[in-house]
């Protein structure tokens, strides 16, 4: 995997740098008092930056490689147009794996030059990934750190599980971060985390990043985050459930819907295994930073190096664990 993890961890790379060199070309800040029409519009331009490179820099990569799942697509839903994605099947060579992408996860901090942009990717096997389905954008997550495998189950009220960590890890209440995207579809999760009396996180958007922070020794982490509950955007909990392949995280979910009857065919409750049914060697995420200063890993955005030099910060999870490294692009 050495090779394919060079050629993933390049895109990402190359991906943050142009989209970067986008936003500082634009003049974007956080200042910028935006229309919606001017929202999209630059929503638009930072997503097509972001898929023309990530398209470029895995053209003639040594493997073939099948988007099975893009995070673009739900923009058709959110804003009644399809936005840039990447989709379709890229590179050459016998050794076949599959792709979930999220060319600019938080292109509400990338539009505003604000932290938390970045560029990801998550493979697996060939046909070992699951594909987004065509009548839901959202995935219900419970996700969690090793220590709780065999504990945990979403058949379990919220309290349950809550109480169960309290057991494992022998804390407080108050002592246990949980993360909670704030929608009005998780509100049922977010008053039993209060009444619990746990130390809730409630978040407007992103919940890719503390996913993989949640599948971590929280003991050993600084930021530990113990619990991911709730609905959040489905591709990202393919991504996500790569990572928890990867080093042994908790992870169980099932398709969420507003709609009952589309709900009714979400009953069933995945295991990673059912989400990432690809061998564990083969899985790799790839998480390169473009605006940096993220509240979960401190990731450093894209910084000049020296004349014609920009060097990139980016997260890996594999099976050899969770790495951050800085290479310098040209």
């Amino acid at each position: 995997m050495d090779s394919v993890k060079h050629h993933i961890t390049r895109a990402t790379e190359l991906t943050a740098l142009s989209v970067w060199r986008l936003i500082q070309q634009q003049g974007f800040t956080a200042d910028d008092l935006l229309t919606e029409e001017e929202s999209i519009k630059r929503e638009k331009l930072i997503d097509q930056a972001g898929v023309d490179a990530m398209a470029a820099s895995l053209t003639d990569i040594p493997f073939t490689l099948e988007i099975v799942g893009s995070e673009g697509r739900k923009h058709v839903h959110q804003y009644g147009e399809a936005l840039p994605t990447l989709m379709g099947t890229f590179g050459s060579g016998s050794k076949k794996l599959d792709m979930v992408n999220d060319v600019v996860e938080g292109s509400k901090a990338a539009k505003l030059n604000t932290p938390g942009a970045v560029s990801v990717v998550a493979v697996s096997s060939h046909k070992g990934l699951m594909r987004t389905p065509d009548d839901t954008d959202y995935m219900d997550k419970l996700f969690g750190p090793p220590q709780l495998k065999g504990k945990l189950s979403m058949s379990k009220t919220p309290e349950e599980n809550l109480a169960e960590v309290v057991d494992t890890f022998k804390i407080q209440s108050h002592q246990i971060n949980v993360v909670v995207m704030d929608r009005d579809r998780n509100a049922h999760y977010i008053n039993a985390c209060e009444k619990f009396g746990v130390n809730l996180i409630l978040i407007k958007a992103g919940d890719f990043l503390p996913s993989i922070l949640s599948f971590m020794d929280p003991t050993t982490h600084k930021k530990g985050v113990y619990l991911i509950i709730g609905s959040g955007g489905f591709e990202e909990g393919i991504l996500a459930a790569v990572a928890a392949k990867a080093i042994g995280g908790f992870c169980e979910a099932r398709g969420w819907s507003g709609d009952a009857q589309i709900q009714k065919r979400y009953t069933k409750i995945w295991s990673v295994d059912d989400l990432v049914t690809g061998k564990l060697e083969n899985c790799l995420v790839s998480v390169s930073s473009i605006t940096g200063d993220d509240k979960w890993f401190d990731l450093d955005g894209v910084r000049v190096k020296g004349e014609g030099g920009s060097e990139v910060t980016t997260l890996t999870v594999d099976n050899d664990g969770v790495k951050i490294e800085k290479r310098v692009h040209h």
